[in-house]
C-alpha cells in the first residue's frame, strides 16, 4: 500500500511542471533562450550580435498586455533590433527602456513560457552587463513591480530575481541571478512549532 501511494504522490507531482528556471507564476525575467533556462551569458564576445528574451514565466492567466522597465547597466552596448511578442502589438511607453504593451489577442504560451519582447545585442567591452527590471514609467498599479493584463483584468507580477534592485540577467560575468524565496510570517512561525 505504501509503493502505491508513493507512485501516487510522485505521479501527481510530476504533472505539474513549470518553465524554465523560474517556477514562479507571473514572472517577469530576463533569459537568453525562449524557454526560460539561461540568465547568464558567463563569456560573450565584444562586437557579437546575440539575443535576449523578456519573458512572462508561468503566466496565471491569458495576457494580451504588459508594462515595465527594462535597464541594461555596466558594458556599453548597442541595441540592434527590438521585436515586441504577440499579435498586433504596440507600445505607448516613449521611455527609452519602458513598456506599456497591448496587443491584439493573447500572448501564445509556450512549455510555460511567454515571450513579451525579443532584443538582439552586441556589448563593446568584455566587461558585465545586468538587466534590472522595474514598474513601468507610468505605472497602471502601485508598487514597483511590473504588470500584465488579461481579460481585462490587471495583474501585478514578480521578477525572477525577487528584488527590483537585483539584476535578473548577466552578460561577460561569472554572477549568477539569485531568486529570493518570499515567506509569510505564518510560513516561518510555522517552521518552529
Amino acid at each position: 500500500m505504501k509503493k502505491f501511494v508513493t507512485l501516487l504522490l510522485v505521479s501527481l507531482f510530476a504533472s505539474v511542471a513549470f518553465a524554465g528556471l523560474d517556477s514562479g507564476t507571473d514572472s517577469f525575467g530576463v533569459y537568453f533562450d525562449t524557454a526560460g533556462n539561461a540568465n547568464t551569458l558567463p563569456v560573450q564576445p565584444i562586437f557579437t550580435p546575440f539575443n535576449v528574451y523578456l519573458l512572462l514565466m508561468n503566466p496565471a492567466g491569458p495576457t494580451n498586455g504588459f508594462e515595465c522597465t527594462v535597464t541594461p547597466t555596466g558594458a556599453p552596448f548597442f541595441t540592434l533590433a527590438t521585436t515586441l511578442g504577440g499579435s498586433g502589438a504596440l507600445d505607448v511607453d516613449s521611455s527609452v527602456n519602458g513598456f506599456a504593451v497591448g496587443a491584439a489577442s493573447d500572448y501564445p504560451i509556450v512549455g510555460g513560457a511567454t515571450v513579451l519582447v525579443a532584443w538582439q545585442f552586441m556589448v563593446q567591452a568584455a566587461t558585465p552587463l545586468e538587466f534590472r527590471i522595474t514598474k513601468a514609467s507610468i505605472p497602471s498599479m502601485t508598487g514597483n513591480l511590473p504588470v500584465v493584463t488579461g481579460n481585462g483584468l490587471l495583474r501585478q507580477c514578480g521578477i525572477s530575481s525577487g528584488s527590483v534592485a537585483a539584476p535578473v540577467a548577466y552578460v561577460n560575468s561569472p554572477s549568477t541571478p539569485v531568486p529570493a524565496e518570499v515567506s509569510s510570517f505564518g510560513s516561518v512561525k510555522s517552521l518552529f512549532r
